[in-house]
């Protein structure tokens, strides 16, 4: 299950991903993120959490290039600023850190 929070009275704007994101939530994905950004004044920077993020797979990553692409050509800066295991992991298997770079963990 695949929820959005979005809170466009918070600057910068930012988009919190809770739950998964995986080939079976990306269509829902896709449209919800369309949706926030349509109805955006972020201007130009957002925020994107993926703390809350239980599930990643290749085609949630892929989604999420595309978000930061889009963002990119109307020159938006999208900023992660926290991330679960889940996400991180996949993220830098598939060698994505640079393209979508992921706050240091905690060290405990």
């Amino acid at each position: 299950m695949f929820e959005l929070i979005h809170d466009p009275r918070q600057q910068p704007e930012r988009l919190a991903l809770v739950g998964s994101l995986t080939i079976y939530e990306v269509r829902q994905a896709h449209e919800a993120l369309l949706a926030a950004l349509i109805g955006s004044t972020a201007g130009g920077h957002w925020q994107l959490d993926l703390g809350q993020l239980e599930e990643l797979d290749s085609a949630g990553a892929q989604l999420l290039l595309a978000l930061q692409r889009q963002l990119r050509q109307q020159q938006t800066r999208l900023e992660v600023v926290s991330t679960a295991d889940a996400p991180r992991e996949l993220l830098e298997m598939l060698r994505l850190q640079s393209l979508l770079p992921t706050p240091p963990t905690a060290q405990a």
